[in-house]
Formats: C-alpha cells, structure tokens, sequence
C-alpha cells in the first residue's frame, strides 16, 4: 500500500543524547514518543560529512563522498522529488538549515517555504538601539562573527516562539492542517537546530547545569579542549547544546502532534534522522571536526545519527542493522509506491522494518570528500562493520581500530593486536568504491590504510 511520507531532519543531533536512545536524564519527550511508536534503528551512520553533502546523499540516493563535497546536486543527477513529481506526487520542503539554500537542495520540490536567518551570511533586520554582544569571549569559540550576528537576530525574538526551530516546525504543523486528509505527497522538514549557536533560552540550559556560573559558549572551539577551557566550562557547553537538543524537541514536537491528531498516521510515514553528532568533550574535543590541525576521525559521537522510522500498520520495534543517509531515497520511493530511474547505490531499509531481515549492510562508510583540498571540510575515514569494528584511517595519519561491543566510547586502539579486522575492513571500503564505481585515482591513492610514507 502506498503512503505519504514526511522526512524530518535535525541538524547535528547526537543519537546518545536521546531518552529513547538510553540516555535517561535527557529531556526529549516528543522523540521518545516517536520512537515508541516507530521501528528505530540503532546503528544508523552518515555517509558523506558534513550538512550539504548528507542532504545531496538523501536526495539522489547515491555516496557522494568519492565524488564530491560541498555542492548543489550535480546537474543531470536525479534529485528525490522530480521523479516523484514526474509521477503526479507532490513534494514540499520547509527548512531553516542554511547550507540547502546555497547549495540549491529545494531543486525539484513543487513548494519551497525557507527560514531566512539561521546561519545566514546577512542578517535579516539590524537592530541599532540594542547593541548585541558575544556572551563569551571571541577567542574560544569558532566563527565569532557569525556567531555575533546570529545574536543579534535573535534579538528581534519576543518570546522562543520566534525561534528558528520554532517558525520551521510552526510551518510544518500549519501545513498538515491546511492539508488534512491529501494523498500522494512527500513533506521534508528541515531544521539546523541544534545545531550552534546555542541560542535557546536559558532555563533550557539550566536543565542540565543549573548552578553554572562564568562565560556563556554559544559555540564550540572545533579544537581540542586540553587546558584551555576548565571542567565547568566544558560542562556548560554541553548543558548549551542539550539545551538547544530540548528546545528542537519541543517544537519538533508540534509537528509530531499535528501528525498524530489529524489522522496522518493512518496512511502517512514519518521518518526522524539527522547528519551527524559532535563532540561535547569526548576525546579532548568539541565541535565536529578541526577547523586546524590534523583531521579528526568520526567517531560515533558524530558519525552515529538517529534513524526512527513510522510506517502505518508496521509493529514498533528496534534494529541493530547498519544503515546510511543513501538508503533513505529508496525507502522514501518503496513507500510511495513510486518508480526510481535514478542511478543510486542506496537500498531500501523496508525490509528491516518489516521483520525480512536483520541485516542490512555489512559495512558502513563515513567521510568527507576523499579527495578535498579545504583543510576545515578534509576528514579520516571511517568503516564500521555489522559485527562491531570501527577502524579510521587517512593516508597521512596513523589508523586506528575498536571493537565497540567492548569499547563503545572507541578510547583503546587496538589495531596492533587486530591487523587482521583493520585489512578486512579496508577491504569492504574499496569494495564499496569500486561499486560505486569511484575514480581510478582515488581508490589506488587509498588501496592501504595504513600511513603511507609517500603522502
């Protein structure tokens, strides 16, 4: 039977910072509600890193990472709504994340409703008579001009209402109600929250630090921590950000109820993911990657996302199977009943959900670009296997391998005593890009993973 879709996307949401991810202090009780409701998938990773480049992922079902990075889809690429529309079904998207507009990621969509604000390179109204300033100082955290002038919008906010998260997710529910009983469509809603700046009103924040006293980070170094921020600080970063999480998912929230109370959940699946983690403190870092240094590896903490996937008339359940942001096209395109001429590598995860099958894929692959020269945007590599070994490796650094069955926080480099995992690992990494049919010169600068002494 087919049925609509909507597709909920939280930017930089980390999996372990959700209750119905285990994480018992956190407060997200609208996600916890879907994820009672829905089949959750417990090993969901990204595929290429960072934002554009997962949503480019999402909307032609295919690894972007061996091809290109941060880019609008490719020209004579399919994007997920042409064919949908091609076949009489409509499509709209409604986002706040900044990244899509410039990237062109609403090519293809029938409506377009966009957030100007959040994140943008101009500010959509000055304010003179009230002088923003930065809470802490400009030296410790990353993009401090832009961080400034996402303060100074927010200084328009009358109430949290007005909030990016908020105006986003207060135009989703307004579209279910204006669409109360359609058929044939695919609703994408976007949010970068929460993603930074940590803008939420602060008793969110106090939540999880209530008696902080000391600068206020809206925003993270994107460097390692050592003794450049002390305990508490690092601490309220964090509350920051399960601040911003909390406030996402109450407004999130909105559109799950609408989803709900209107009936959609009769004939309408909905779908909850996002792009990536960040690291809060774990392993002396805090941000998503370097903007200096050697390239951090992706551990789980950003390369594990939520994955809570609703189908009308499916048993909630939960799934250890590997999953990856191009498998969404083809599931999206299943439950639509629609036919896919696009050229992808993605396979539908209904299956999974439907109990066929308990696995999915055998390894999953995340990275940027591979072959990116922009030092912020270059990463390590990372392979995660069904049977639960991670192993991250770039040319010009030394690899590294964990089990995670035993080592979930991937704090023990074992690879000396494991050589054996790390090659079969490596192995299912280039069978993945010669399948995907990569660059000659790409895959042969990558054929090892071990450091290579001629990079």
């Amino acid at each position: 039977m087919a049925v609509n879709v909507i597709l909920i996307v939280s930017d930089t949401c980390r999996r372990d910072r959700i209750g119905a991810y285990g994480c018992e202090w956190m407060n997200t009780p609208s996600l916890d509600y879907l994820a009672s409701k829905s089949f959750v998938f417990e090993r969901a990773y990204c595929a290429s890193f960072p934002t554009v480049p997962h949503r480019v992922d999402v909307l032609t079902g295919r690894f972007g990472f061996p091809f290109y990075g941060w880019q609008p889809v490719p020209e004579g690429m399919s994007s997920l709504p042409e064919p949908l529309e091609e076949q009489g079904l409509a499509s709209q998207l409604i986002y706040d994340t900044p990244g899509m507009f410039g990237s062109q990621c609403y090519r293809g969509f029938r409506g377009v409703k966009f957030q100007a604000g959040q994140g943008s390179s101009r500010e959509e109204m000055i304010r003179l008579v009230l002088p923003a300033e930065l809470p802490c100082d400009a030296d410790r955290i990353r993009s401090p001009e832009a961080m400034l002038a996402r303060v100074r919008d927010a200084t328009w906010w009358r109430d949290e209402g007005e909030s990016f998260v908020a105006r986003t997710s207060t135009a989703a529910a307004h579209w279910l109600e204006a669409n109360c009983g359609a058929n044939g469509f695919l609703l994408w809603v976007d949010t970068f929250d929460p993603h930074e700046p940590w803008l939420s009103p602060l008793w969110y924040a106090r939540m999880y630090y209530p008696d902080y006293v000391g600068q206020d980070f809206i925003q993270a170094p994107y460097d390692v921590l050592d003794d450049r921020f002390t305990e508490e600080e690092v601490r309220w970063m964090h509350a920051r950000y399960c601040g911003e999480l909390t406030m996402m998912d109450r407004w999130i929230g909105e559109v799950i109820d609408r989803f709900f109370d209107l009936g959609f959940a009769e004939d309408t699946a909905l779908i909850f993911t996002s792009d990536h983690g960040f690291y809060l403190g774990e392993h002396n870092r805090a941000g998503k990657h370097t903007i200096i240094g050697e390239p951090w590896p992706l551990y789980d903490e950003v390369a594990s996302v939520p994955l809570m996937v609703y189908v009308p008339g499916v048993e909630p359940g939960r799934s250890h199977a590997l999953v990856q942001a191009p498998d969404l096209r083809p599931t999206i395109m299943e439950l639509m009943a629609a036919d896919d001429p696009g050229d992808i590598h993605g396979r539908s995860i209904m299956p999974v959900v439907r109990g066929e099958t308990d696995s999915h894929r055998e390894f999953a692959v995340s990275s940027g670009y591979l072959d990116e020269t922009r030092d912020p945007l270059v990463t390590r590599i990372a392979v995660n296997s069904a049977d639960g070994w991670s192993l991250h490796f770039h040319p010009s650094y030394d690899p590294e391998l964990y089990y995670l069955p035993e080592d979930p926080g991937q704090l023990s480099n074992i690879i000396a005593d494991h050589h054996d995992q790390a090659a079969r690992l490596h192995a299912g990494f280039l069978d993945l890009l010669r399948e995907v049919e990569a660059p000659a010169a790409t895959v042969e600068r990558l054929r090892g993973f071990e450091r290579r002494e001629d990079v």
